[in-house]
């Protein structure tokens, strides 16, 4: 069954898929599957395998039957969890700069510029929307993504799949910065410089830069520095080849094993960080947004998610979508 495991946020759904094979392995077609929940008060599931998450509870067991052979998947049914920002639009409009929490994101966090600490003041106003493109830098994008990762991670201690940490703790923990790089088309994990552990990113164009305004911008790279720090931990799943997105032998690993929440490679994480926001399980005020705001920044993330679900080998994670209230209710 695909996928093998999986979470649903309260009232929403996951579809399962039950593939039926001969003895050999063979595909069969025009078989029957009845589908059945261990626990219908937790989540139920449809004869066509679509689960739905009906309370929040133990992790239950879906089972699809033919013919007298049975496949089981398990899910769990979470209640969205409450981090600290309640309102990811206004929240971008801030400097980081201004923000209480910059001495102590500086402090965690080193930026380096083609490895050497950067000399330049770094300035902001507000609101960000209206920041003068020269002075919208690679470091001050930075400095909000990681802003973004500080105040996001209240409330997700003990929540995300690959560890007992918050977000923010996690990524500082596990690198020490991050290093700019002149050269394009850098983004790689990881360097050591003075025996300290920094991840490469590129400096951007401007108009790469001005899409990073936004929670577009500042999800696609919060995805990509948890990808890349996620490289960093020890343990964690290396990439691996043979995917559908890399499918030719002579590629280079880009694609992991398999999606299994109890041991999530790096595009297990992205997947599951862009799944997050889109279904409110990490609920960033997307929902506080105007309407088409919120609708457009989830369906965003989403789509973001789905993007991700040719990166796998086996056990492809199920496909997402944006339900109302979009990224979850506004608290």
């Amino acid at each position: 069954m695909t996928p093998a495991t999986s979470a649903v946020v309260l009232g929403t759904t996951v579809q399962l898929s039950a593939a039926t094979l001969d003895a050999a392995g063979n595909p069969l077609t025009d078989r029957t599957v009845s589908w059945a929940s261990s626990d219908p008060t937790i989540a139920t599931v449809s004869v066509t395998g679509l689960v739905t998450g009906v309370a929040v509870g133990s992790p239950i067991t879906i089972t699809a039957t033919s013919e007298g052979q049975s496949g089981q998947a398990t899910v769990t049914v979470g209640q969205f969890v409450i981090t600290g920002i309640h309102g990811i639009q206004t929240f971008l409009e801030q400097c980081p700069t201004n923000d209480p929490a910059y001495p102590q994101i500086t402090q965690d966090f080193k930026l380096l510029q083609d490895g050497q600490p950067s000399l330049s003041p770094i300035t902001c106003s507000e609101p960000i929307s209206a920041l003068p493109i020269s002075q919208l830098t690679d470091e001050l994008i930075a400095l909000q993504v990681l802003r973004t990762a500080y105040y996001m991670s209240p409330g997700t201690e003990g929540k995300l799949p690959w560890t007992q940490q918050s977000l923010y703790a996690w990524m500082s923990s596990t690198v020490d910065g991050i290093d700019l790089k002149t050269a394009p088309g850098q983004l790689f994990c990881c360097e050591l410089i003075n025996g300290k552990t920094y991840f490469v990113a590129s400096r951007q164009d401007a108009v790469n830069r001005d899409f990073k305004r936004t929670w577009f911008g500042i999800s696609s790279s919060l995805n990509f520095y948890a990808h890349e720090i996620h490289h960093a931990d020890p343990g964690a799943p290396g990439h691996v080849n043979g995917c559908q997105a890399l499918p030719l032998p002579s590629d280079p690993p880009g694609c992991d094993a398999t999606y299994d929440l109890t041991n999530l490679g790096s595009y297990g994480v992205q997947y599951w960080l862009e799944s997050s926001w889109a279904t409110g399980y990490l609920n960033i005020g997307i929902g506080c947004s105007p309407f088409a705001t919120a609708m457009a920044y989830a369906t965003w993330d989403a789509n973001s998610a789905n993007a991700f679900r040719d990166r796998f080998v086996t056990n492809v994670p199920p496909l997402v979508t944006a339900p109302q209230p979009y990224g979850g209710p506004c608290v």
